[in-house]
């Protein structure tokens, strides 16, 4: 400790003393390790249990990220300055209080596209001020360090290609042991995330050692139809590699990423996959043993809270040309559709003012995320498993709205955040509907308290099922719609 003196809260756990920083909502843990280092020859290999240490460890400071690309994928979304390094397997915990209070517990899986982010994003405080829940934000490996795949080339490292995932487990494990010490309940644990965080929330359904660790879950936006590992990447990464991977500085495997990012980027044309970077979980049949509509489909699931944002396409198209042909459009389409005629046509009439690349856009929002969340969603209604739905339409005046209900756009409204931060995105003043973010805020709260997000701010809420389709609408006035946008739902098949 350096001869500092101990002047905040102490948790014993049983690997150690932790000494925490007073908030006015309660108290927060930050800089834990859930696992030891995966450093050195831990490299690409699973977490290993958290080393106990002696006297009293200083949890008053956010730990380090994963390494990560330090350019941004969009440009739009807030920016994040970060500390990096391979020691980064660290979760922060924000509650009321270290009592013997069990209370719920909310563990945030931070998305990024499976290759940046880190859980000290997001403030808990909020939630532990409004809802009197425990808050637990999670770190793990991204990139070639969380998601590339070696067992083909060495047994010994089979199952890397969704390390990351292993983390997210490790995670789970860990708060299973020692939330009580800080006032949460290890039986009422929901686990969530948006974006990538919301495909580990998926992945986490297809994996069996994960089952147990949580009773529920939100997956905000998630893109939960990964499919089987691409041994290719390996050859190609560990080419433009300057060194041997397993021993290279970090930022050797960050300078390679990037450089297959260009590559990628300037032979693309015009997809309805964007984002593809090649890594994220994988279907490996261990870790993740299906998708997670199959895996809920033949297994069922646990309680569901899922949804997409109306336009989250507009955020990943930006490299799609001004001009997109009939050809073009039709080609992309026949990579995600038997029958891309029916498809176009269908999108034609539910858009009939859109030109082809607005139409792509619109369809990018379906490939990427709604259809495959909604497959998801279609599983657990099918197995009587409880689940939610929910859009959020209402549109951003930031860009000039160009954006629309954009990606993430959703995320400082459930958080309850400082919208000064989301300001270039959401819009500068208060454009948005005064009561929208204390909707959502406190329907996730109620979702993590008792299972079901209805509150007296949205009403009721109803359970989704295949024929109604019911979901809540949270735009300028929050409602509840059957089957938005059911045309371009059904096209698809």
């Amino acid at each position: 400790r350096g001869g500092r003196a101990v002047s905040g809260p102490i948790v014993t756990t049983t690997l150690g003393r932790l000494e925490g920083r007073p908030d006015a909502t309660g108290e927060m843990y930050l800089g834990v390790p859930y696992a030891a280092p995966p450093v050195g020859p831990r490299r690409f290999r699973p977490p290993e249990p958290a080393d106990p240490w002696t006297g009293v460890r200083d949890a008053t400071r956010i730990g380090a990220a994963a390494w990560q690309s330090t350019s941004g994928s969009s440009g739009v979304l807030p920016g994040r300055t970060r500390r990096m390094d391979e020691d980064c397997l660290f979760l922060n915990i924000y509650t009321p209080a270290a009592d013997a209070g069990a209370r719920p517990v909310m563990v945030w899986i931070h998305g990024g596209s499976y290759v940046t982010g880190s859980g000290a994003d997001y403030d808990g405080r909020p939630f532990v001020a409004n809802g009197d829940i425990v808050v637990v934000t999670v770190n793990y490996r991204l990139g070639p360090f969380g998601f590339l795949g070696l067992g083909h080339v060495d047994p010994a490292y089979a199952g890397s290609h969704n390390t990351g995932i292993d983390d997210q487990i490790a995670a789970l494990r860990w708060i299973r042991d020692h939330i009580a010490d800080f006032g949460g309940d290890p039986a009422q644990v929901t686990v969530a995330g948006e974006s990538a965080g919301a495909g580990g929330v998926c992945a986490l359904l297809a994996a069996p050692s994960a089952r147990g660790l949580f009773q529920r879950a939100i997956a905000q936006s998630p893109p939960a139809g990964f499919g089987g590992a691409n041994h290719r990447l390996y050859d190609e990464f560990t080419a433009a590699v300057d060194g041997d991977p397993f021993t290279v500085a970090p930022q050797a495997l960050i300078d390679a990423h990037e450089t297959l990012g260009a590559r990628a980027a300037a032979r693309a044309g015009l997809t309805l996959y964007s984002g593809d970077n090649g890594f994220h979980p994988v279907v490996d049949g261990a870790t993740v043993a299906s998708t997670a509509a199959a895996a809920v489909a033949r297994d069922g699931g646990v309680p569901l809270l899922t949804g997409t944002n109306a336009h989250e396409g507009t955020l990943f198209a930006f490299g799609y040309p001004e001009t997109v042909p009939d050809d073009d459009l039709l080609r992309a389409l026949a990579e995600q559709t038997d029958d891309p005629d029916r498809v176009l046509d269908t999108f034609r009439a539910t858009y009939p003012t859109h030109d082809n690349r607005r139409l792509a856009v619109e369809m990018l929002t379906d490939t990427l995320f709604r259809i495959p969340t909604l497959r998801v969603a279609d599983a657990q209604a099918a197995t009587d498993t409880p689940v939610h739905v929910y859009r959020f339409s209402w549109e951003s005046h930031g860009f000039g709205g160009a954006l629309g209900s954009t990606h993430a756009l959703e995320l400082p409204f459930m958080w309850r955040a400082d919208m000064r931060i989301w300001e270039a995105l959401v819009g500068a003043g208060d454009p948005y509907p005064p009561a929208l973010p204390d909707q959502m805020h406190h329907a996730w709260i109620a979702y993590v308290r008792t299972g079901d997000p209805s509150h007296e701010g949205v009403g009721e809420w109803p359970r989704y099922d295949t024929e109604r389709r019911p979901t809540m609408d949270f735009g300028d006035v929050t409602r509840v719609v059957d089957d938005p946008a059911g045309a371009t739902r059904a096209c698809w098949g």
